[in-house]
């Protein structure tokens, strides 16, 4: 760690330089609240020779009207701003940890060409969870700022140690604040791979762009590798038309329920995209809940803690990794090995060899067999006891005798066979349902619904779900799709209506806590 001079204003202290950001710099320092009293900051300060840049003091300003105002658990504090000399300086909350970017380069280094699914989608919740809180902000009028943060990336997600995961970096965002310039004709701010199509088009944004940035962030955890990969130009063309890298070509273990929710965070339309964060969360919320509805939740300090071991041990931050979470990294691994081996043919594209390639955990983290003891010597009184068990092992090792058994074995299946068929009772035939039964109509609808929601096709999902219920209104799968429907519309008063009828009928479960907690937060 390389000392440094200390700050020459209030009571801060640089301790480490910890990197230039653009036209910033950015060192880890301690805040003196009193004697005996401090806390560990980051300081970020424009650097001396873009002071003078009105562009950049004014996006650097902006980021502090920003962030100042932001107060949530999944994203980055700020606790101080200021100008001392001319020199601008951010005081944020430090984050004891490394940005997601740098975890998946941690576990490519370890062999592992993606992260496990219910990490990455527990990760990408909490990640929603912060993007949502900025989105909904309000001025002191209760007038929403229309915040969209623009630049969501894997540089800018922080994970630390304890596992907590939080938004970064508001710089370029962009929010209805009095005296911000809006961004040159001609600037496309963010990075490129992350952009939603209607960002490259400079057409107006909202939070569904960040939503876009989210599922790209999402698929890069779950296949190792972004959707689209190329120049400026090869990425805008195919991000205009939705022309993705099919994710079980670069992870075939990928179940449908989670394609689904990549196919609709990244439309290029946003009409078709999730309407906000908090809609793909709850559905990322709905799938971990049912595929992996018992990961712990210290998972991802577990998980951070494997892949930064020799990190954590260098500053004499040991962590013993209990064995049941090696065994769970094992069983994932195992998991993804079947799932390579039924799907050989999962898209345009081949499979990436890393898939093919997924390591064994290193030695010193597998936990150790137990020991083995010598075989003590046999007694003479035994010797003839284990003279006559060596004379059966031998017989057992026999071809004839075994021979002799699947004789024996299939004759006593033939003779049941024979036996199950002579007592069978006679076959009752069943008259099949005709299509006109109003059952079989209500289960077509429905899944009809089903694919209009993969789709996008919302309108389409509401008319299916609603004819559903015209032929059968007892099916209460389907007064909850609609209902649901209703809520990802935008429709508050159907959706309330529609889960009021719900919960009459199902008042127990996940989706009635749904529902109420849709009720609790849409009061009439």
């Amino acid at each position: 760690m390389s000392e440094v001079q200390p700050l020459p204003f209030g009571r801060y202290e640089l301790l480490e330089r910890l990197g230039a950001g653009g036209m910033a710099i950015v060192y880890r320092g301690k805040y003196t609240a009193g004697p005996g009293i401090t806390k560990t900051v980051v300081i970020k300060r424009v650097l001396g020779e873009y002071a003078d840049n009105p562009d950049f003091v004014e996006m650097f300003l902006n980021e502090a009207r920003i962030s100042v105002g932001l107060n949530h658990g999944n994203i980055v504090q700020v606790f101080d701003f200021g100008q001392v000399d001319g020199e601008y300086f951010l005081a944020m909350e430090f984050v004891d940890g490394q940005p997601l970017s740098r975890v998946l380069k941690q576990l490519k280094a370890k062999g592992l060409p993606w992260m496990p699914a219910p990490l990455a989608v527990s990760t990408v919740i909490e990640l929603c969870r912060g993007l949502h809180h900025a989105h909904t902000r309000t001025d002191d009028q209760g007038v929403s700022l229309g915040l969209v943060h623009r630049d969501i990336s894997p540089d800018n997600v922080l994970v630390s140690y304890e596992g907590e995961v939080k938004v970064s970096d508001f710089g370029i965002a962009k929010a209805r604040l009095a005296g911000r310039p809006e961004t040159a004709v001609g600037v496309v701010k963010g990075k490129y791979p992350y952009l939603a199509p209607e960002q490259l088009k400079q057409w107006p944004s909202d939070a569904r762009a960040d939503v876009y940035a989210v599922g790209v962030v999402l698929f890069e955890l779950l296949c190792g590798e972004r959707p689209i990969t190329g120049n400026e130009l090869e990425i805008f063309q195919r991000a205009s038309e939705g022309r993705h890298t099919p994710a079980r070509s670069l992870n075939p273990g990928l179940d449908e329920d989670l394609l689904s929710i990549l196919k609709r965070a990244l439309m290029p339309s946003p009409e078709e995209r999730y309407r906000s964060a908090e809609a793909l969360q709850q559905s990322l919320s709905d799938w971990l809940g049912t595929h992996a509805p018992r990961l712990p939740t210290h998972a991802r300090k577990l998980f951070m803690a494997w892949c930064f071991q020799e990190q954590l041990a260098e500053q004499n931050r040991p962590v013993a990794l209990p064995d049941s979470f090696l065994r769970q990294l094992q069983a994932w691994r195992d998991e993804r090995l079947l799932a390579s081996r039924a799907i050989p043919d999962a898209g345009s594209t081949p499979p990436s060899p890393a898939m093919h390639e997924w390591p064994v955990l290193p030695s010193e983290l597998v936990p150790k067999p137990l020991p083995r003891f010598p075989t003590p010597s046999v007694p003479a009184a035994q010797e003839a006891p284990a003279r006559q068990r060596a004379r059966s092992q031998d017989l057992l090792t026999r071809d004839g005798f075994w021979w002799g058994v699947m004789v024996v074995g299939i004759g006593v299946i033939l003779g049941v066979f024979l036996l199950t068929r002579l007592l069978r009772p006679p076959p009752t035939y069943v008259v099949p349902l005709s299509e006109d039964d109003p059952m079989i109509q209500a289960q077509q609808a429905y899944g009809q619904g089903q694919n209009a929601l993969t789709d996008g096709r919302m309108e389409d999902a509401r008319a299916f779900f609603d004819r559903c219920l015209d032929k059968r209104p007892d099916l209460d799968v389907c007064r909850f799709a609609l209902a649901n429907t209703y809520e990802t519309l935008g429709l508050p008063e159907q959706a309330r209506a529609a889960y009021e009828r719900y919960l009459q009928r199902v008042p127990q479960g996940a989706k009635a806590d749904h529902a109420r907690a849709y009720l609790e937060a849409h009061p009439r």
